[in-house]
């Protein structure tokens, strides 16, 4: 994990944000500047969007990550490559039904992280359980860590098979000849997730 100290700091100060030797630090995800945007694949194109996170922590501990929770609001979504209002709104209102996300329903997803292991100095990859529909399955992701005194900073992408969520629609493995109407079983979320100590 690569620690940058500017301006120069004190002794005092790097005790700080030394999380070797047993230290733990808690990082709250701060929502404004955090990003998840996500993308959706089709035989014929993709869809892209964003989707907020409502609240969440990331725990640091012997410079890895030991632990924390992401909330996502579910009702927060939007979709971002279709300009047309009313093919937008009718599409975004596809994916908060029955046939995907159920919002009504389910107004929150939940990454639960269990922990994680090194692969380089700042990028991890990190287990946890995530819960979307009331469902859920372990999942594994890789991610940049970086922290600046008391800022962390988390770059990467989560894969997320939705059949195992009880998102079936469009769905090879649950539908036949669906032809160029085929969706792919996985979308994809890209996240920027900055945290304060």
């Amino acid at each position: 994990m690569r620690y940058i100290l500017s301006p120069p700091l004190d002794s005092k100060d790097l005790c700080a944000i030394n999380f070797n030797s047993g230290k733990m630090a808690k990082f709250q995800i701060q929502q404004t500047s955090s990003t998840v945007n996500w993308t959706g694949k089709k035989i014929l194109g993709l869809h892209t969007g964003s989707i907020d996170i409502a609240n969440g922590f990331i725990e640091i501990t012997d410079d890895t990550i030991a632990g924390g929770e992401i909330q996502i609001d579910m009702t927060s979504i939007v979709v971002t490559d279709i300009e047309d209002k009313k093919t937008n709104k009718d599409f975004l209102a596809h994916l908060l039904n029955d046939d995907f996300f159920s919002v009504d329903q389910f107004k929150t997803a939940k990454l639960i992280l269990t922990g994680s292991s090194k692969i380089d100095s700042n990028k991890f990859k990190i287990n946890g359980i995530l819960t979307i529909k009331n469902i859920s399955h372990p999942i594994s992701f890789i991610a940049t860590i970086e922290i600046y005194t008391n800022t962390l900073h988390s770059f990467g992408e989560v894969v997320i098979d939705r059949t195992l969520y009880n998102i079936h629609y469009g769905s090879g493995k649950f539908m036949d000849n669906l032809g160029d109407k085929l969706i792919y079983d996985d979308f994809i979320l890209q996240f920027k997730l900055i945290g304060l100590a």
